[in-house]
């Protein structure tokens, strides 16, 4: 009996480590091309970044003056161009919400 719950215990760790890898591929593939086309602020910094040719994944993983410029001047151009969607408003709240809610699905479901 004991060995019957040790390998149906082994099954349930490599079951959810497959569905957390399945979830991450399904985020970066499916859910964030969606969310980048959908948003129209999204598009809009894909779109200076593209123009821009900035390395955005370099600017993630820099600690450097750069960076922080990256991020005045993205700020700024946003600043100038009169936009209000931007910053701290319901959307911001309600991103910081569901990456809260994803993480407590992790924590209650996955660990």
């Amino acid at each position: 009996m004991q060995k019957k719950n040790n390998v149906l215990s082994k099954i349930q760790a490599w079951g959810k480590l497959f569905t957390v890898i399945l979830l991450i591929w399904l985020f970066g593939w499916v859910v964030g091309p969606y969310i980048e086309n959908h948003i129209p602020v999204y598009k809009q910094i894909a779109h200076v970044v593209e123009e821009q040719n900035i390395d955005s994944a370099a600017y993630m993983y820099a600690d450097d003056v750069g960076s922080y410029d990256g991020e005045y001047y993205l700020t700024d151009s946003f600043k100038h161009a009169k936009r209000d969607d931007y910053g701290i408003t319901k959307s911001f709240f309600a991103g910081i919400v569901s990456c809260f809610f994803i993480l407590w699905i992790g924590w209650r479901y996955v660990l």
